[in-house]
Formats: structure tokens, sequence, C-alpha cells
């Protein structure tokens, strides 16, 4: 944060005039407080997760179970965010019942319930055509299936580019949802606003688990076994975010970034947010610990070349990123200094810690990635420091790369026990869905941020498609959000089966789009705007479910 007092010691260092950002103040300064985990209630409710599991395994197992309780089943543990303990098993359930059934929808239960929650789960296509009337539009006659349209309209969120008659879903069940919300009971209401807000294929699974749990918690016929499950697992992974959020806490004091480089947004809460909404699965705490350090120095890097830097000094730091050492920067003043060497002993920390692992091809990677980000990073600030427009096209190929979604994947499988050097280079080698990934998180960044960007005088993708196509801020704005929807379509393709993609890398990358989807919703910017995220932060990390009783 860059309060008017800071501002004006910054000024007096040889009187540059700097672009400085009036970023809003952290908000959880002495809200957290430190956590030490209690290794016995730990354990104690390990222990009946494991018993738990055993139950919920064998109702998953169940032979005679009818498909359409087995499809409900499936469902249900997705949702209440306890399906990463039995993955494999959904895995094998779900291919058996898409073997069984090739034709579904002669299937005598298929209704629209069961043919929209069977696409979603086996994201596959063409089992809706009953549903159509003569004139290729959905039947009227289903507006009054309120849990059908609820289930074709979250399967609509998994199209690809060509599905049409998921397209028409999305809007058909848009609208009745929305006019039926009034006729629904409480309960029934809450969860329809919820998934016309924000639809689970797109939300981030941590929150969506909570947000689920408290409306199954309500729902009389609910399974008491799956949700003293759901509410035991969450409260557990609680449990640890909060002891890891308190060591990433403390870290950042010791590197007292706040003091060091007061231009740069104090957003530490919010970096390890993004780490759960990447990986939130208890065996990857390594991987949030190191994801959630990596977004801490890209939003000091990126407040940098936004915030504070002259175009001579950026140079110098480019120049010094590109040797990896620290020749030149006694040259720039005692803050880029300090942004410098803490991101250079950072990585040279992570490169030992590697080295002991025999990681050193991954890390090699992620340097590389490090020094792209700094290059188009500066490429953009020569832009629009000089007031020099780009085409939009020269921005979003830089921009894709700005966007930090090229360097965050590959600080995230750092810390990931096992990712395996195959994973490193697909990486490298199958660039369609890492196109589309940092083509989504650009321009929802840059929609969500144009405003803030706008009343600093700063630029965005928004100002370049205007010029280009000599169309309106709203025009351009909507036409950003048209490509940013599209490649939800990309992405959901290149998950489809058959794929050559590893699992670890599909979880990522779609968690990665998801949160920054939610980040930045409704054209806005929840990392600088703390408050717009503060219910989702708060949600997964600090307020516990009960699970007593």
């Amino acid at each position: 944060m860059a309060s008017a007092e800071t501002a004006d010691l910054l000024n007096n260092q040889h009187e540059i005039v700097r672009q400085l950002a009036d970023f809003p103040e952290n908000i959880w300064a002495d809200r957290i407080a430190s956590f030490t985990l209690d290794n016995q209630g730990y354990e104690m409710y390990a222990k009946e997760i494991e018993m738990l599991k055993e139950e919920v395994m064998s109702m998953l197992l169940e032979t005679e179970k009818p498909m359409m309780e087995k499809f409900d089943l499936i469902d249900k543990i997705e949702r209440l965010g306890i399906s990463h303990h039995f993955e494999d098993k959904i895995e094998h359930q779900l291919q058996e019942l898409f073997d069984a059934y090739p034709n579904f929808q002669e299937y005598p239960e298929c209704d629209l319930l069961t043919a929209a929650l069977q696409f979603r789960l086996f994201r596959q296509h063409g089992i809706f055509d009953q549903f159509i009337d003569d004139n290729g539009k959905f039947k009227e006659s289903l507006c009054k299936d309120i849990w059908g349209l609820l289930s074709l309209y979250e399967a609509a969120h998994v199209r690809t580019n060509g599905d049409k008659i998921l397209e028409e879903a999305l809007a058909f069940t848009t609208t009745h949802l929305t006019l039926g919300v009034p006729h629904l009971g409480s309960t029934p209401a809450k969860q329809v606003k919820h998934a016309l807000e924000q639809p689970l294929h797109k939300g981030i699974p941590r929150y969506e688990a909570y947000c689920y749990i408290s409306m199954y918690e309500k729902d009389e016929s609910n399974n008491k076994l799956l949700l003293r499950l759901a509410k035991l697992d969450y409260h557990l992974l609680q449990m640890l975010y909060k002891q890891e959020l308190s060591e990433i806490i403390r870290w950042g004091k010791d590197l007292d970034i706040v003091t060091k480089v007061p231009y740069a947004r104090d957003r530490i809460v919010e970096c390890y947010f993004w780490a759960v909404g990447t990986y939130y699965e208890p065996q990857y705490s390594l991987a949030r610990m190191t994801f959630a350090k990596a977004i801490v120095f890209c939003g000091m890097i990126d407040d940098t070349y936004d915030a504070y830097g002259t175009l001579d000094e950026l140079k110098i730091f480019t120049e010094s990123i590109e040797r990896w050492d620290g020749n030149g920067i006694d040259q720039l003043s005692d803050y880029l200094k300090a942004a410098y060497t803490m991101l250079l002993n950072f990585n040279k920390e992570l490169e030992e810690d590697l080295a002991k692992k025999r990681r050193t091809f991954a890390f090699d990677k992620y340097i590389e990635e490090w020094k792209q980000y700094m290059r188009t990073s500066f490429t953009q600030s020569k832009w629009f420091l000089t007031n020099k427009l780009p085409s939009f096209a020269d921005y979003l190929s830089n921009g894709m790369i700005t966007s930090s979604y090229y360097l965050l994947p590959s600080a995230a499988f750092l810390g990931v026990d096992g990712a395996s050097e195959d994973v490193i280079k697909w990486m490298s080698t199958n660039p369609k869905l890492f196109v589309a990934l940092t083509t989504h998180a650009r321009l929802t960044n840059d929609v969500g941020s144009h405003k803030f960007e706008k009343e600093r005088g700063s630029g965005t993708a928004i100002e370049c498609y205007m010029k280009d196509y000599n169309v309106s801020e709203e025009e351009a704005m909507k036409k950003l959000e048209e490509m940013y929807e599209d490649t939800w379509k990309i992405m959901n393709e290149e998950c489809l089966r058959p794929t050559t993609i590893p699992r670890e890398i599909l979880k990522v990358i779609l968690n990665l789009a998801r949160t920054c989807e939610v980040v930045y919703k409704h054209r806005g910017d929840g990392f600088t705007d703390q408050r717009r995220i503060e219910a989702h932060i708060k949600a997964t990390i600090m307020d516990s479910i009960s699970v007593c009783g």
C-alpha cells in the first residue's frame, strides 16, 4: 500500500516522479491470530474420517444400486468436497456406467435430471435430443422440472465449441430458473440463486463444498454418513490451512516486505487463498506453501513494473534478472534493490531444496518462466509509461505471459512430490490448454482491474481493443467477456477423454482458471479490493464448520 506519506517519501528519492498506485489497506492486519495445530484433535478426526471412508466406499461399490442412485451418490460426494478420498474408485465407477449404458437416452429412467447429471459427470455429448421440440428448442414442459433445469444448467457450463444444444440449454435454463426462484421454498431457492451466481464448474472447489454442505444439511433427505464425513473433512483441512497460513504470515513478516517494498500490495492472505483454490487436498501442503510464496513475489514484481519503477530503472532491473545475479542493482533505489534481492534469495533457497530432491529439471523451467515474466512486464511498462498503445493482438500475446499463468503452474509443480519430468515437459509441448488458460487469466484480470487502472492513468486490454476496433468502453468489455468465456470451451474440450494430459495438470489448470474467475468476478479486482473475496477467504480458511453432534 502506498499512502500519501509513503508517496512523498518515494518521490523525494532523486526527485523522481513515479506513477504510484493508491492501493487499499490490508484488511487482515490484526484479524488473523496465530494458529498451532492441535495434533491430538487432528488425529482424532482423522481416525473417524478413515472409518467413515470405509462405509462410503462400500456404498460406492454396491453392485445392486440402481444407476440413478449411483450417479446421485457420486454427485453428492463431489459437491460435498470429499471426492479426493475416492478419485480412483469414482473414475472406475463412471467408466463402468458409461460402458453399461451406451444408448443412454433409451434407458427408462432417463429424465432431464438424470441426463444432465450423466452428461456433467461423463463430459460427453448427444444425450439431450429427446428433450428438444420440432423447432430445435427445449420443450416448454420442462420448465416445471426445477431440479432437472438446475442439473442441465450446471451441465451446460462444460460445453465446448460447437455445442449448439448446450448453448441453447444455458439460455433456456438461466431464463426459467430465474423466473422460478420466487416460487421455490427457502432451501431450493438458495441453491438455485447460488448456482446462477456461481456455476459449479467455474467455482473454487473448497468454497463450493462449504456452500453445499450448509444447504445439504437442511435437506431432510440428506445422507447423514456423507454429511458427517464432509463436515469432518472440511474441519480437518481447515486446521491444516490455518497452520499453513500462520507459517506464511510469519515468513512474510520475517521478509518485512511491507517496510522494504512499501509500494507493493500487502496481500499474503489472498496469495495463500489462491494456493488453496489451486491445490486443496491435504497431500499438497508443500505445493500450497511454495505456490503462495511465488504469488507473493509475482504481486511484488507486478507492482514494481506497474506502480513504481521508471523505465530506466526497470531496464536495469530486467537485465539483472536475465543474468540471475545481483550485478547492476547498485544503480537502483533501495526499494528496487530490496525487491530484487528478496526474489533472488527466495529462488536460491528453492533451488537448494529441489537439488536435494534431484528435481533441478523442474527448477530450470521455473526460472525461465520468471525471466519471461520480467521481459514481458518490461514490454508492457514501456507501452503504457510512454503512452504508446500496442495493437490488441500484440498486447494479448504479451499479456498472456504477464498474467503469470505460465509462471505459476511451473511454481505449483515444484512443490508436488512425484510430479515427473514428463509432466514438466508436457507443459512446454502442449500449448493449447495453456494458451486458453493464460488468455482467460489476462482477460479476466484486465476486465476486473480496468476501473482501477484507468483511475490511476495506466492501461489494460480494454484501451487497446477500443483503439483497434473503434468501439466504446462497454462494447470492448463485453467483447473481452465473450472471449474469456470462449476460453472455457477450449479448456473443457482439452479435458475430454481420451486425453494424454496428466490428471494433476488438468486439475491445476481448471482450478487456476476457477480461482482467477472468482477473484475478478463482476468486473472487479478482488486481489486489490480484498472485500470482494473476503467471504470466500473466511469460509475457506477461517470460519469453521461445526462438527458437534
